[in-house]
């Protein structure tokens, strides 16, 4: 399959298009927030927030690709990922290297803009500006527009003279601050005055907390011009806490964080599913990223049983990374299955989707399991479980669920015995038929007694989940 995890790969996210997948129902939101940069609001900056691991970076080049694809416009947009600037330690060093990207290398627009950036940019980056000028412009390259990255030696002519500059220099730079800061949002006004400027600043949430703002007083005092949009994709709570980190606890973050920002949107974290009905995004992408899987059978993949699992599990503080993860779980396990011995293939399916995500969430739970020692209270918590009482009668319309079919496999790993068949002959005799009826519907082939814990003799599923933890504890997914 190919996941990620560790990173993200920008040169694939950054060609990705609505069109080409939008699982969690978002164009409608970029198509909104185009709408407001459109409009006559004064909109930037904007705080486009979400919370780790929602697909933010995906939705910002998505968001990227459709304001550049809408004829009828005609922004400049630029990207910048503000992580990735955090090495050169001057946020202004990024966001005009975007900008100046715009124009082609003989184009008088850009070379004024350069011209007036440089000496603001060497007041406040000091003789460090040479170092950072070539991690702008050249240590990263790839993630900036190729016209810059060719116009590099023009630039770097440009800074030469801040390396040989003299303390007199320096302190004459001091005394001319303003007006230097006046000349380059004059500069930024003239360049953005025939083509809008969107720009929009990504993974601020996982720069240094002084990098970070930085960046926010950069965007305040220079970048609050006309024609040019500001639009920060997010974690606004860690921002808050970023804010709390360089100021002190008592510091009022919120207040401090929204006197940049004009407007707040939100990626949900849910969707709505075929029926129409909200589903978290987390359940969406499980579906998508086994159904992409290579690995992963396509029996397994149509198997709804799995999906079912995911849907009563508690799944919101997962990233998609994790989701991802799970995944990459899944496949090593079914890589590791003896298919010859294989009896209930449905069942076991859901058990190796149900020990991936006790893997990656509950790690005491996995060694209750391993011990056969399992605290009631957990496992039902972990499935989102009531108390299970086991059928007495059988009815079509009425099968047991897959979260039922968990409680009774798992029954004999329990540190007290939760179900239990009536003593009594003929009602024995009834439960133990119900309860083969809903388990047939499952092809689970076990006896009921052996499943429930009533007979000594070990069943086979039982033997099944001590081989798919075995193999569990045999590797170890990055978490």
């Amino acid at each position: 399959m190919g996941l990620k995890v560790e990173m993200t790969d920008y040169n694939v996210m950054k060609d990705l298009t609505f069109d080409s997948r939008d699982e969690f129902s978002r164009r409608p939101i970029a198509e909104k927030i185009i709408k407001l940069l459109d409009s006559n609001i004064d909109v930037s900056p904007l705080i486009i927030d979400g919370k780790w691991g929602t697909g933010k970076t995906e939705f910002c080049f998505k968001l990227k690709n459709l304001i550049e694809d809408d004829e009828s416009n005609n922004y400049k947009v630029g990207y910048v990922n503000a992580f990735q600037a955090d090495h050169a330690n001057e946020p202004l060093l990024a966001l005009i290297a975007e900008v100046a990207g715009f124009y082609g290398e003989k184009d008088d627009k850009r070379k004024n803009f350069i011209k007036d950036a440089i000496p603001y940019l060497r007041l406040v980056s000091g003789i460090g500006l040479k170092a950072g000028l070539g991690f702008a412009f050249g240590r990263y390259a790839a993630d900036i527009p190729d016209a810059l990255t060719d116009g590099f030696d023009e630039i770097k002519d440009g800074s030469k003279s801040l390396i040989d500059q003299s303390l007199e220099s320096m302190i004459k730079d001091q005394v001319e601050a303003e007006k230097n800061l006046s000349t380059l949002r004059n500069a930024l006004t003239d360049i953005a005055s025939t083509k809008p400027v969107v720009l929009l600043i990504d993974e601020l949430d996982r720069c240094r907390p002084d990098f970070a703002i930085m960046m926010l007083e950069t965007i305040k005092h220079v970048f609050d011009v006309d024609n040019v949009q500001i639009l920060l994709v997010t974690n606004a709570e860690q921002l808050k806490a970023t804010i709390k980190h360089s100021y002190g606890s008592e510091t009022d973050s919120h207040s401090y964080l929204y006197k940049f920002f004009k407007y707040q949107i939100s990626l949900p974290t849910t969707a709505k599913n075929d029926n129409n009905e909200p589903q978290d995004n987390n359940i969406i992408y499980f579906r998508k990223v086994i159904q992409d899987s290579r690995v992963i059978p396509q029996e397994f993949k149509d198997n709804e049983y799995i999906y079912e699992t995911s849907r009563f599990l508690n799944l919101s503080k997962l990233s998609l990374r994790n989701i991802e993860q799970i995944v990459r779980c899944v496949e090593t396990l079914v890589v590791f299955e003896d298919k010859e011995r294989s009896q209930s293939p449905a069942v076991e399916q859901i058990l190796i989707v149900l020990l991936s995500f006790i893997y990656k969430i509950d790690n005491g739970l996995l060694n209750e399991i391993i011990k056969k020692e399992v605290d009631a209270s957990k496992l039902y918590g972990f499935i989102s479980a009531s108390t299970f009482k086991l059928p007495q009668h059988y009815n079509e319309n009425n099968v047991i669920s897959v979260r039922e079919l968990i409680i009774i496999v798992f029954n004999r790993y329990l540190t007290s015995d939760h179900l239990t068949l009536p003593s009594e002959h003929w009602t024995n005799r009834d439960a133990v038929m119900t309860l083969r009826k809903n388990l047939d519907n499952y092809e689970l082939k076990d006896s009921v007694n052996n499943i429930i814990g009533m007979d000594f003799q070990y069943s086979s599923i039982h033997e099944y989940i001590d081989h798919t933890v075995n193999n569990l504890m045999f590797f170890d997914i990055v978490k």
